[in-house]
């Protein structure tokens, strides 16, 4: 009988396929090591068990990053590989605690993914990889344990692929943006998007960065921009698009790289290297990292929500009018 265990697995390996998987960074064009195994692999040699290899925690640290930081519609796979490399470890004590029980054991493998989901989804951001493996084991443990222990074997009527399909809608997740407007400071969200836009816009040309952003906005205004790319817009800054009938707003995160360097954000968090390294080992840091070979990189996104750098919507047109007020482009 196939079981949420069976299910959980079937998915990753349609999903990833034979083809090569990055666990760094979550895009193999974008990643800098050269070499990427197939999920199969990969899988094969991850030991989360008692005996975990410093290899298989730095996927784990990697993958949880992922499974918070990528883009909302890519966070359910990495979560689901996640559970992926976790479900090894509970086969064989599922079996056994049905056969003692004479138990359901797809029910007690059920409650064994609820117990570590619910203690994915209640963990910090900063919650350590060592003790995020460790919590989230033994809640499916002790999840699976009351179940058999209340003595009510209820087989769910539903199917076991009911249950995955919603195991990641995060809720109140701090990697979504703010609300482009203030209702407190500023009352005109037009008003609102344009300052923020040209002050933008001087900040860029100051950096003499505004090239970095001449390329992105010949791009976006020539079509070549995915549409599942652009950000949503709201019914007021439509009216902004009549001229030329497209939306050109954007993030300003969206002309930086994905991932920093560990030294330059913990220089940006005000901290040494090395202070960093026993925050991250302490649970402490307050931004994401994930491991690219033997380097340590943090999540960008990340480290602009925990030093309060905005990354609301922006407008083109804006953003030159900006760089325009305090110097040639």
């Amino acid at each position: 009988m196939r079981d949420v265990f069976t299910i959980i697995a079937e998915r990753v390996l349609n999903e990833c396929g034979d083809d090569p998987i990055c666990t760094h960074v979550g895009n193999i064009q974008a990643c800098t090591v050269r070499s990427h195994p197939t999920y199969q692999a990969l899988r094969g040699k991850a030991r989360l068990g008692r005996s975990k290899s410093v290899a298989s925690m730095r996927l784990w640290e990697s993958i949880g990053t992922l499974a918070r930081e990528s883009e909302p519609e890519e966070r359910e796979k990495w979560l689901t590989i996640m559970l992926d490399l976790l479900t090894p470890n509970f086969g064989g004590w599922s079996r056994e605690l049905a056969q003692q029980w004479q138990y359901d054991l797809s029910d007690i493998r059920s409650a064994m993914v609820e117990g570590a989901l619910d203690a994915w989804f209640s963990a910090g951001n900063g919650a350590p990889a060592t003790k995020l493996l460790e919590t989230m084991k033994a809640r499916a443990y002790g999840r699976a344990r009351s179940l058999v222990e209340a003595g009510r074997s209820e087989t769910s009527s539903g199917s076991a692929d009911e249950f995955i399909s919603n195991i990641a809608h995060e809720k109140n997740s701090t990697l979504h943006a703010a609300s482009i407007v203030d209702t407190g400071t500023v009352h005109d969200p037009d008003a609102d998007e344009r300052i923020r836009g040209e002050r933008f816009g001087s900040l860029l040309q100051r950096m003499g960065a505004m090239s970095y952003a001449a390329a992105l906005y010949q791009k976006i205004r020539s079509g070549c921009r995915s549409e599942a790319d652009a950000p949503t817009i709201t019914p007021a800054q439509v009216g902004r698009s009549w001229v030329d009938g497209k939306n050109l707003h954007y993030r300003p995160s969206d002309l930086m790289p994905q991932y920093t360097s560990f030294g330059k954000a913990a220089k940006t968090l005000g901290v040494s290297e090395s202070q960093a390294t026993k925050m991250a080992k302490n649970g402490a840091l307050p931004v994401s990292m994930v491991w690219i070979g033997n380097s340590r990189a943090v999540s960008l996104n990340s480290l602009m929500h925990v030093v309060g750098f905005p990354d609301s919507l922006v407008h083109p047109d804006d953003v030159e009018n900006g760089a325009s007020h305090i110097g040639e482009k």
